[in-house]
């Protein structure tokens, strides 16, 4: 199976024509897909701490432009035609599940089917806080969110009445081209991974690899046949490593799509690393 060559730039930015022609740079590279990333707000202090940095920072600071990714994405949709459109990660519980899977399926449509809806529950409790959305409970809170997302895009009416949200008798149009937008739950936690198992079209773990990663895919396995699917069925997307037998491990674990870096403002830095990536890694 040829691994698929995903693209997170490395800044958000919000400047219209290097957002166009980074992503166009990737479709003309052969990428698979282009990855977004979320946060609402950036307090300008924080105690909770960055699950994915020793030292407990996250790299985007006060003064980074964080675009909303939907919209950053709806933008690359216009400008590209075969890229795959990803979210990593939609932070869940802060939206509105009814507005949101509206917005999801509106972006999935209005691309051709390209959208990949990357969702986790977050680490960052100002922000929850600077939204007035409980931080409590954000895992109960995104499974029902799921739930009731996929309810709106297949039920005809939608009716969903659970703890966090509740709605009866209810159209939402336009439906996603495949009936569904395909979610890929981030997350490297116990909760994640079953989460992933009940609802994922795909797992993205962050900050995990070596035995515990292999770990977490033994217990993928073991929640997707818990609950009656297929491991296979649920594609796993991985940050890319940077030796070949590195991914090939990753590859016998059964990742499908790694995941690089690169910098919008910096085409030719941008096209030297998916080049030499494609060729010393992957082998293309």
């Amino acid at each position: 199976m040829e691994l698929k060559l995903g693209v997170m730039p490395s800044n958000g930015g919000a400047d219209p024509a290097t957002i166009a022609r980074f992503v166009r740079l990737l479709e003309e590279l052969g990428c698979e897909s282009v990855w977004a990333v979320e946060h609402v707000v950036v307090p300008d202090e924080y105690n909770s701490s960055y699950p994915y940095d020793p030292s407990g920072r996250m790299s985007l600071g006060p003064h980074d432009d964080i675009p909303d990714p939907l919209h950053w994405l709806t933008f690359a949709a216009a400008h590209t035609t075969t890229l795959r459109l990803g979210t990593a990660m939609l932070i869940l519980p802060e939206h509105n599940p009814v507005d949101l899977a509206k917005r999801l399926a509106t972006v999935d449509v209005l691309s051709g089917g390209r959208l990949l809806a990357g969702i986790g529950v977050g680490w960052l409790r100002e922000e929850y806080d600077a939204l007035g959305v409980p931080f409590a409970e954000r895992g109960a809170r995104a499974d029902e969110y799921l739930e009731a997302m996929r309810e709106l895009w297949t039920g005809a009416p939608a009716r969903y009445e659970g703890r966090f949200v509740s709605f009866g008798a209810v159209h939402s149009r336009p439906r996603p081209v495949r009936g569904t937008v395909p979610i890929v739950v981030g997350g490297h936690s116990r909760a994640a991974v079953r989460r992933a198992a009940r609802y994922g079209a795909g797992w993205y773990p962050l900050g995990v690899d070596g035995d515990a990663f292999a770990e977490l895919c033994a217990a993928l396995r073991d929640e997707c046949r818990a609950a009656g699917r297929d491991p296979g069925d649920v594609e796993i997307t991985m940050r890319a490593p940077g030796k070949r037998g590195e991914l090939e491990t990753l590859r016998a674990l059964g990742v499908a799509r790694v995941v690089i870096r690169a910098d919008p403002n910096d085409p030719a830095g941008v096209r030297d690393k998916v080049r030499r990536y494609q060729r010393e890694v992957l082998g293309a």
